[in-house]
Protein backbone atom coordinates (compact mmCIF):
# COMPACT_ATOMS: atom_id res chain seq x y z
CA UNK A 1 0.00 0.00 0.00
CA UNK A 2 1.37 3.39 -0.91
CA UNK A 3 1.84 6.14 1.71
CA UNK A 4 -0.67 8.35 -0.16
CA UNK A 5 -3.50 5.81 0.06
CA UNK A 6 -2.78 5.24 3.78
CA UNK A 7 -2.90 8.96 4.44
CA UNK A 8 -6.18 9.27 2.48
CA UNK A 9 -7.70 6.40 4.43
CA UNK A 10 -6.64 7.94 7.73
CA UNK A 11 -7.99 11.39 6.77
CA UNK A 12 -11.27 9.87 5.53
CA UNK A 13 -11.71 8.01 8.79
CA UNK A 14 -10.96 11.14 10.84
CA UNK A 15 -13.42 13.26 8.83
CA UNK A 16 -16.15 10.62 9.17
CA UNK A 17 -15.60 10.39 12.94
CA UNK A 18 -15.65 14.19 13.30
CA UNK A 19 -18.88 14.51 11.28
CA UNK A 20 -20.53 11.80 13.38
CA UNK A 21 -19.43 13.51 16.58
CA UNK A 22 -20.80 16.87 15.49
CA UNK A 23 -24.13 15.34 14.50
CA UNK A 24 -24.43 13.90 18.00
CA UNK A 25 -23.77 17.33 19.56
CA UNK A 26 -26.53 18.90 17.49
CA UNK A 27 -28.99 16.34 18.86
CA UNK A 28 -28.01 17.22 22.43
CA UNK A 29 -28.79 20.90 21.85
CA UNK A 30 -32.23 20.14 20.43
CA UNK A 31 -34.14 22.35 18.01
CA UNK A 32 -33.99 26.07 18.69
CA UNK A 33 -37.34 27.79 19.12
CA UNK A 34 -37.97 31.02 17.25
CA UNK A 35 -39.01 33.91 19.48
CA UNK A 36 -40.47 37.41 19.25
CA UNK A 37 -38.84 40.62 20.41
CA UNK A 38 -39.86 44.18 21.16
CA UNK A 39 -37.50 47.11 20.59
CA UNK A 40 -38.28 50.62 21.86
CA UNK A 41 -37.38 53.93 20.23
CA UNK A 42 -37.86 57.33 21.85
CA UNK A 43 -37.84 59.92 19.05
CA UNK A 44 -38.74 62.77 21.39
CA UNK A 45 -36.14 65.23 22.75
CA UNK A 46 -36.83 64.38 26.41
CA UNK A 47 -36.58 61.21 28.49
CA UNK A 48 -39.72 59.11 28.95
CA UNK A 49 -40.80 55.98 30.75
CA UNK A 50 -42.35 53.48 28.37
CA UNK A 51 -44.05 50.33 29.56
CA UNK A 52 -44.91 47.69 27.00
CA UNK A 53 -47.07 44.64 27.51
CA UNK A 54 -47.63 42.00 24.84
CA UNK A 55 -50.75 39.88 25.26
CA UNK A 56 -52.13 36.71 23.71
CA UNK A 57 -55.78 36.23 22.65
CA UNK A 58 -56.76 35.36 26.23
CA UNK A 59 -55.31 38.63 27.57
CA UNK A 60 -52.41 36.88 29.29
CA UNK A 61 -49.08 38.73 29.30
CA UNK A 62 -46.40 37.11 27.15
CA UNK A 63 -44.00 39.99 27.75
CA UNK A 64 -43.93 43.02 30.03
CA UNK A 65 -41.11 45.50 30.44
CA UNK A 66 -40.63 49.09 31.56
CA UNK A 67 -37.97 51.20 29.87
CA UNK A 68 -36.45 54.49 30.98
CA UNK A 69 -35.24 55.95 27.70
CA UNK A 70 -33.42 59.25 27.25
CA UNK A 71 -34.39 61.60 24.44
CA UNK A 72 -33.68 60.34 20.93
CA UNK A 73 -32.44 56.96 22.16
CA UNK A 74 -33.43 53.31 21.69
CA UNK A 75 -33.51 50.10 23.65
CA UNK A 76 -32.67 47.26 21.31
CA UNK A 77 -31.87 43.61 21.88
CA UNK A 78 -34.53 43.12 24.55
CA UNK A 79 -35.57 39.79 26.08
CA UNK A 80 -37.03 37.37 23.53
CA UNK A 81 -40.38 35.72 24.28
CA UNK A 82 -42.55 32.99 22.80
CA UNK A 83 -46.26 32.50 22.37
CA UNK A 84 -48.92 33.86 20.02
CA UNK A 85 -49.11 37.63 20.52
CA UNK A 86 -52.29 39.43 19.48
CA UNK A 87 -51.97 42.86 21.15
CA UNK A 88 -49.38 45.39 22.25
CA UNK A 89 -50.23 47.79 25.09
CA UNK A 90 -47.92 50.79 25.48
CA UNK A 91 -48.02 53.25 28.37
CA UNK A 92 -46.01 56.46 28.07
CA UNK A 93 -45.16 57.95 31.46
CA UNK A 94 -48.45 58.10 33.41
CA UNK A 95 -50.76 58.51 30.41
CA UNK A 96 -53.60 56.18 29.47
CA UNK A 97 -52.40 52.91 27.88
CA UNK A 98 -52.51 52.68 24.10
CA UNK A 99 -53.53 49.27 22.75
CA UNK A 100 -52.73 48.16 19.21
CA UNK A 101 -53.00 44.86 17.37
CA UNK A 102 -49.78 42.85 17.13
CA UNK A 103 -48.59 43.53 13.56
CA UNK A 104 -48.31 40.61 11.15
CA UNK A 105 -44.91 40.94 9.46
CA UNK A 106 -45.45 38.08 6.94
CA UNK A 107 -41.85 36.99 7.49
CA UNK A 108 -42.24 33.68 5.64
CA UNK A 109 -43.57 35.49 2.57
CA UNK A 110 -40.47 37.69 2.73
CA UNK A 111 -38.29 34.57 2.81
CA UNK A 112 -37.13 35.11 6.40
CA UNK A 113 -37.13 32.50 9.14
CA UNK A 114 -38.58 34.56 11.98
CA UNK A 115 -41.40 34.53 14.52
CA UNK A 116 -41.76 38.26 13.93
CA UNK A 117 -41.25 41.14 16.29
CA UNK A 118 -42.22 44.75 16.70
CA UNK A 119 -40.46 48.10 16.92
CA UNK A 120 -42.32 50.59 19.12
CA UNK A 121 -41.70 54.26 18.32
CA UNK A 122 -42.60 57.21 20.53
CA UNK A 123 -42.79 59.92 17.89
CA UNK A 124 -41.94 63.63 18.37
CA UNK A 125 -45.66 64.50 18.44
CA UNK A 126 -46.26 62.00 21.27
CA UNK A 127 -47.98 59.39 19.10
CA UNK A 128 -47.01 55.71 19.34
CA UNK A 129 -46.27 53.80 16.11
CA UNK A 130 -45.63 50.06 15.70
CA UNK A 131 -43.58 48.57 12.88
CA UNK A 132 -43.27 44.83 12.33
CA UNK A 133 -39.82 43.23 12.10
CA UNK A 134 -38.51 39.93 10.80
CA UNK A 135 -35.28 39.56 12.75
CA UNK A 136 -34.37 35.95 13.50
CA UNK A 137 -34.40 35.63 17.28
CA UNK A 138 -34.31 32.44 19.34
CA UNK A 139 -35.76 31.73 22.77
CA UNK A 140 -33.12 31.51 25.46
Amino acid sequence: MSPKSTRRSLLGTLFAAAAGGLAGCADLLGPRELAHEVEMYNRRDTAHTLTVRVENAGGDALYRQTFEIDGDRAREGTEPFTGAPTAVVVTVDDREPIERDWPDPNCEQQGTRSAGGVDVYLLPDGEVRLEPTCDTIYAE
